[in-house]
């Protein structure tokens, strides 16, 4: 199974605090360090450890060499990245003892795909199974719509929210995979299935809706699945969401009914927050599967 993922490709910036901070309040910090992150990266990554072959695209900086070298050490084609003069996006994550996160992004090279780039990108990949892509580079819009004008099925994580999500022509994704809060934010809807329901609606395919402690649902026309989270304690939730995308997704693709994707994809993310870090707690498919048959 050939996955082609295009999207942001981050230094992760991680600072330890006591507590998040209040508005205008400075905290010291107990801890500091740096890892490979993006969404893009994360999500190819989880792909990749759940048993797809996968292809990642996007921009990196001088600065993020490693970031590639990251992927590619861990079996990721890479050859799809291209470098570019500006800095690599990054994002500066605080974390409290509960494992609770806020960020902020800069979008850096991130923010330099063109429309050139996507037309080549599906050029050289029009054999793979689904693009994945989020919305933390430039040019989603056209590489999703150029995507399924040459046959490439395509999945969506509308993630972070913006404005401009609330509009967006979400046909363009066969698949759209969100977290309560951003299916909120789109939709206006505060109930999770209703915000899945009007979502579908949209891109009149299927829409899978996380909702952390609670589980996630599944959406395609009449079908609503709900499936419970498998209960973890935390160290850290970053990267939480881009694993649950990764395994689901493999898993739906790979045949798996739609109950068992969800199933697959939270003991996958439950865990990874048992552990310090994004991409770096990814879980191997076979400690997944150790975890769902133990």
């Amino acid at each position: 199974m050939k996955i082609l993922v295009c999207g942001s490709l981050n230094i992760d910036r991680v600072y330890t605090l006591p507590r998040l901070p209040e508005r205008g309040e400075t905290l010291y910090c107990g801890n500091y360090e740096i890892h490979v992150g993006g969404k893009g990266l994360n999500q190819a990554l989880a792909f990749q450890k759940a048993g797809a072959r996968v292809y990642a695209a996007g921009k990196i900086g001088p600065d993020g060499a490693f970031l590639a070298d990251y992927l590619a050490k861990a079996g990721v084609d890479v050859s799809a990245i291209d470098r570019t003069a500006a800095h690599s996006g990054h994002a500066v994550i605080e974390v409290d003892p509960a494992g609770q996160n806020q960020m902020v992004l800069f979008g850096g090279a991130n923010r330099e795909i063109t429309e050139d780039y996507c037309d080549a990108l599906l050029s050289a990949h029009r054999d793979a199974a689904l693009l994945l892509t989020q919305y933390e580079t430039s040019c989603v819009e056209y590489l999703l719509r150029r995507a399924q004008e040459a046959g490439i099925r395509t999945a969506m994580n509308p993630s972070p929210f913006t404005a401009a999500l609330r509009d967006f022509p979400y046909a363009l994704a066969d698949i759209l995979i969100l977290n309560e809060a951003e299916a909120a934010a789109i939709t206006g809807e505060a109930d999770p299935e209703k915000a899945a329901r009007a979502l579908q609606k949209r891109n009149r395919g299927e829409v899978i809706v996380t909702m952390g402690a609670a589980g996630a649902l599944f959406c395609n026309g009449p079908r609503l699945i709900r499936e419970p989270a498998v209960p973890a304690e935390a160290v850290d939730t970053t990267g939480a969401g881009d694993t649950f995308t990764g395994y689901c997704l493999h898993a739906l693709l790979s045949g798996a009914a739609p109950r068992e994707a969800l199933r697959i994809a939270a003991t996958a993310a439950a865990i990874e927050v048992t552990r310090p870090g994004a991409a770096e707690a990814i879980p191997d498919r076979t400690e997944v599967l150790a975890a769902l048959h133990g």
